[in-house]
């Protein structure tokens, strides 16, 4: 089967072995797969993502010493079943979380050894527990999406908004949009957006953002606080004798960006008693002033993942029309395209998701 790898931070296409499930498991044949932003990340700071990985959790989540089959958000259809009782016949579509629950440990799918392929192959390897057919004829491209936004489910659930709240969300990249899409579905607004880059400030309108700022031309935090007026004292969120609030909405700030200074720089512009939820990976070490979350009694919290439960919890709402993710997707390429796919996502001007279809 052809897969793309990555070696030495270079990433090619290379015919290998079709991968033989084990008991539980499933062979797939991948029909479209989602280009993340670890997916850049893991062709262009594998050691990175190595040294962080043994630091936070004690072992490493890839090798950069072997090849790197890449994709993790992946649709496919069952070629071959090993689980005892299979609810999967050949021909389904399912999604899948990406992970592979095996006796010596769990691998991840998307950032695995030749052993281990992921979407970007023609064939991979699933759990069959962990994995859930495509419902109500849900088209692959949009079932694709059912990662990216179950990482935006989470983020939001993590946020715990409520009616009064009113969202800030800092970067209108993949997840940044993929948030504002989430929030829209739970009603929470109005949400306020900001990026650089007008093509996505236009992008996150569809989406479902209320109102859009160039952070070049206007403080997004400023546009935030004329959208949080209130005059209603139940409405009202946090306040502070010293700086003031209480005739504002509370705040519920997205960190979308992942660079460093960014979280130092919400911290100076957020509210007092505002929730910041850092969903952007930075890869290098940053610095805060503990000062300015202190005295403001910011909430701060980081996310990752998605539990099982908001996985399919975020399939369904795709199923179901009540999220609308299709707008996220920029263009659908072959496996020979997939290099110039991960050029131009290196250095974004229109493109947000960008699909690579293995098996055509």
């Amino acid at each position: 089967m052809r897969s793309a790898i990555v070696e030495e931070n270079t990433l090619t296409v290379a015919d290998l072995p079709t991968p033989k499930p084990r008991e539980n498991e499933l062979l797939i044949k991948s029909l479209v797969c989602g280009i993340c932003g670890s997916d850049l990340h893991c062709l262009h700071h594998s050691h990175e993502l190595v040294e962080s990985s043994r630091q936070v959790v004690g072992s490493s989540i890839l090798d950069p010493d072997q090849p790197i089959l890449m994709g993790h958000e992946f649709v496919g259809e069952v070629l071959e079943s090993r689980m005892p009782d299979s609810p999967f016949k050949e021909g389904d579509k399912v999604v899948s979380l990406p992970f592979l629950m095996r006796e010596e440990g769990m691998k991840l799918v998307g950032f695995g050894t030749p052993e281990v392929p992921g979407g970007f192959s023609q064939q991979l390897l699933v759990d069959g527990r962990l994995s859930m057919k495509v419902p109500n004829g849900l088209d692959a491209e949009t079932a694709s999406l059912t990662e990216p936004m179950a990482v935006a489910l989470h983020a939001v659930n993590r946020a715990e908004p409520n009616r009064n709240h009113v969202p800030l969300v800092i970067g209108c990249g993949p997840i940044g949009l993929a948030v504002i899409a989430v929030l829209k579905m739970m009603n929470i607004g109005p949400i306020v957006a900001s990026d650089f880059s007008k093509a996505r400030r236009d992008l996150a309108i569809r989406m479902g953002a209320d109102i859009v700022v160039n952070p070049a031309d206007h403080s997004p935090y400023e546009s935030w606080k004329e959208a949080a007026q209130t005059a209603n004292a139940e409405e009202a969120g946090p306040s502070s004798p010293l700086l003031g609030g209480d005739d504002l909405k509370p705040s519920l700030i997205f960190e979308c960006v992942g660079v460093p200074g960014l979280i130092q720089n919400v911290f100076a512009g957020a509210p007092f008693g505002a929730r910041i939820v850092v969903v952007g990976l930075c890869m290098e070490k940053d610095s805060i002033v503990p000062a300015f979350p202190i005295m403001k009694e910011l909430d701060i919290r980081f996310v990752s993942f998605y539990t099982p439960e908001e996985f399919g919890a975020t399939l369904h709402h795709l199923a179901n029309g009540e999220l609308e993710a299709s707008p996220l997707i920029s263009d659908t390429v072959s496996l020979d395209d997939i290099g110039s796919a991960f050029e131009r996502l290196s250095k974004p001007e229109k493109d947000v998701k960008i699909l690579v279809k293995p098996s055509e």
